[in-house]
């Protein structure tokens, strides 16, 4: 699909799609035999209207939590949350419920104790939301 992808110049989903297959290797064995060579290329992350920014801090955060770098984590989860806006997008309701993971992990090792709080209150506000739009989605997200 990459090939298809150059031979008809789309960049921006070329840069998309590097972007998904990174976060998914990462997942699968830590990029260990998936990975490859070619990196997405994202821009100027402080332009605001550099649009790929917002997946940039999303998958960064999916791939810190999954490697056990709570601090980043919790870095990205607030630069995707500060970008996806308050919800509706499903996008807004994953970093929420990714950086309130990340905040049990953050109480459970007393680190930052009184924002970790915050960040599950955050969370658990964003389940109920989403799960007022899909309850059989969300619903057991929360119990």
């Amino acid at each position: 699909y990459l090939h298809l992808l150059k031979t008809y110049k789309s960049e921006v989903t070329n840069n998309f799609m590097l972007n998904f297959r990174e976060t998914v290797s990462l997942l699968i064995d830590s990029g260990e035999a998936t990975s490859i060579q070619e990196k997405a290329v994202f821009g100027d992350l402080n332009d605001p209207g550099n649009k790929p920014r917002e997946a940039f801090f999303h998958h960064s955060a999916i791939r810190c939590y999954w490697s056990g770098h709570t601090e980043r984590c919790r870095y990205f989860s607030q630069k995707s949350m500060n970008l996806t806006g308050q919800g509706g997008q499903p996008t807004a309701y994953i970093v929420k419920f990714l950086f309130g993971l990340n905040c049990l992990d953050l109480l459970r090792n007393n680190k930052q104790v009184n924002k970790s709080r915050e960040g599950i209150r955050v969370a658990i506000a964003a389940m109920e939301d989403a799960a007022t739009n899909s309850e059989w989605n969300f619903m057991n997200k929360l119990r």
